[in-house]
């Protein structure tokens, strides 16, 4: 139990926490109140059955003569008014401690969701390597609502419970201790002996919870992202069984939880029925005086009233954080167990206020070699090369040769295993990572595109009233997209293109993709196999625009075809991650047989 409070904690800001401490007090407030509400029966119901209590009981007596009442009918009305007066008072009391808690609940929602995509995004890129987004996205889209409505909701209510079932007892002991004793051993040992059986299933139906979830958010994922394929191959079947099968399971084991929670009450409430009555029987053996006998019954009822609920609140609430259990592990995982040296809020810093890191001289891939988690050989080995500003740079090789992973490198977005990448003398890494790629602009083999208009694609993760539309239309001039915008789309360059572009050719996406590497005007442009989804024509035309960039631009290039690097200063051959050879075009032409081959397949 400490264990898990001190993860929720770990969760929790310095703001919150005092805000935690506000609404324990708050609770424990609740909790006085509703006990003094519990209180006040007892001598309302003691007037109501022997009026003459008045003159026997001090307490009466004197209040009686304080307030100067002169019948026994305005007294037993005044007695009803306080009682009434503080029953509203609880239950407003009640509400407003109610109103406060679900607000807490919910901006903390917000915060612990915004905060875990923080602590996501912050992670270098090879982190989303090895991790699934389907998984990241049901943590900050669900798991984090988990946290909240089944750990530190239920702990805050098992908090309040089990404070009001404190003073109640309390009350009952001074009563009738007896009895009071009999309450707790009888429905208290009933309601432990049901936790002590069913906690280890508990936890395993949380895990069990948990990888369900992981798996119908993974099924749905896949289902809607490869729909194309889907529809062509028919296998729409196949993942809707598979996402059928978690998602059944996944309600299976809601319902378990729900049964298992809520079960107890029904068992218990005949229990506390049957208690009330052992009371009147116990009560008529005891004492003979039903006048002193009612006003007991009315206080065990209605705190039997209080009390089970309470009761019931305190199981569920167990019950509930110890399914959480899992969900809470994952979110303490990967907001406070990472390796992150600050908070991830600020480390996912605004990148355009940064200033560029300057690139007057070269750049310098240093003995630079990279191995991926798990792998068994490095991806690339020992590269070195230079590259001097407004130089045209292409890399050649098989499939797995290591170019990606040099690009990669390049990017800062991995950083090597050994080696150093160096511009103008300046190792980059740590902090200077960001400033180094404010130079850069890419274009990756696959683009990603949003459910969004073209402009907003281009200026891709611009505001909308940063947006510079010149710069748009400069850049999609260049990439050869100007003429089709405008003359063939709707809405020019205001028109949806839809869900990762589905209204769009391969070569229309890859052209945007273009666009956007352009529209920031980068110093250094990077493009990996930008051009092969192009035809021959319209590669042609971006390539003539791309000459028009050289000597401006350091431009560095992968590519399959070799037409497209025709025109590089230098090209790298690479093989099994090492650069074999380098030189112009025409001086690999006439050194390299493999360079000799693929020119002669056109690849």
């Amino acid at each position: 139990m400490f264990l898990t409070i001190r993860k929720m904690f770990d969760l929790l800001s310095k703001r919150e926490k005092i805000q935690l401490y506000v609404q324990f007090v708050a609770l424990v407030s609740m909790a006085f109140v509703e006990m003094a509400g519990i209180a006040s029966i007892l001598p309302f119901m003691a007037v109501v059955a022997n009026p003459g209590v008045i003159r026997t009981n001090r307490w009466l007596k004197h209040a009686y003569d304080f307030f100067q009442f002169s019948s026994l009918q305005s007294f037993l009305f005044f007695l009803g008014i306080v009682v009434l007066g503080l029953m509203v008072f609880s239950n407003l009391f009640k509400a407003l401690t109610t109103w406060l808690t679900l607000r807490y609940d919910n901006r903390l929602n917000y915060n612990l969701a915004r905060r875990l995509l923080a602590a996501y995004l912050a992670r270098p890129y090879e982190f989303f390597l090895n991790r699934n987004t389907a998984e990241m996205g049901k943590n900050v889209l669900s798991e984090a609502r988990t946290v909240i409505a089944g750990i530190l909701s239920p702990g805050m209510q098992l908090l309040s419970s089990s404070l009001l079932c404190i003073f109640i007892m309390a009350f009952l002991m001074v009563v009738d201790p007896f009895v009071a004793v009999a309450i707790i051993v009888v429905l208290g040992g009933s309601y432990g002996a049901i936790y002590l059986v069913v906690r280890r299933r508990l936890v395993r139906i949380g895990r069990e919870q948990v990888e369900a979830n992981t798996m119908k958010f993974k099924a749905a994922s896949e289902a809607l992202s490869g729909i194309k394929d889907l529809k062509i191959l028919g296998r729409e079947r196949v993942f809707l069984d598979r996402f059928a099968v978690h998602a059944l399971r996944h309600a299976r084991q809601n319902a378990t939880v729900g049964v298992i929670s809520q079960l107890p009450r029904y068992a218990l409430e005949t229990i506390a029925f049957g208690g009330i009555l052992l009371i009147v029987i116990y009560s008529l053996e005891s004492e003979k005086d039903v006048g002193k006998i009612v006003p007991l019954l009315s206080i065990y009822a209605f705190a039997g009233y209080r009390l089970m609920p309470a009761l019931q609140q305190i199981f569920a609430s167990i019950s509930a954080v110890r399914v959480s259990l899992p969900t809470l592990d994952i979110l303490h995982q990967d907001m406070c167990e990472s390796p992150l040296s600050t908070d991830p809020d600020v480390a996912v810093v605004d990148a355009q206020s940064l200033k560029p890191l300057p690139f007057t001289q070269k750049l310098v891939l240093k003995s630079i070699s990279f191995r991926y988690a798990g792998a068994q050989e490095p991806a690339v080995k020992g590269i070195s090369l230079t590259i001097s500003p407004n130089t045209s740079i292409g890399l050649v090789g098989a499939t797995g040769s290591g170019k990606t992973t040099t690009v990669d490198i390049i990017l800062g977005l991995l950083s090597p295993t050994h080696g150093q990448l160096l511009v103008d003398g300046s190792e980059v890494s740590g902090d200077i990572v960001a400033n180094w790629q404010r130079n850069l602009g890419y274009v990756p083999q696959h683009i990603y595109l949003c459910d969004d208009t073209i402009t907003r694609n281009i200026a891709f993760g611009v505001p909308e009233e940063d947006i510079d539309m010149e710069a748009v239309i400069r850049a999609a001039r260049v990439a050869n997209l100007n003429d089709f915008i405008e003359q063939e789309l709707p809405n020019g360059f205001e028109t949806v293109i839809g869900e990762r572009g589905v209204r769009l050719s391969g070569g229309q996406r890859q052209r945007i993709g273009i666009a956007r590497a352009l529209y920031r005007d980068p110093v250094v442009l990077i493009m990996d196999e930008a051009t092969s989804a192009l035809d021959g024509i319209t590669e042609e035309a971006v390539m003539d625009a791309l000459r028009t960039l050289s000597g401006e631009k350091t431009i560095i290039m992968i590519a399959h075809r070799l037409t497209t690097v025709k025109d590089c200063d230098i090209i790298y051959h690479m093989e099994h991650g090492h650069i074999v050879n380098q030189g112009s075009y025409d001086e690999l032409l006439g050194s390299s047989a493999w360079f000799q081959a693929a020119a002669r397949t056109g690849t």
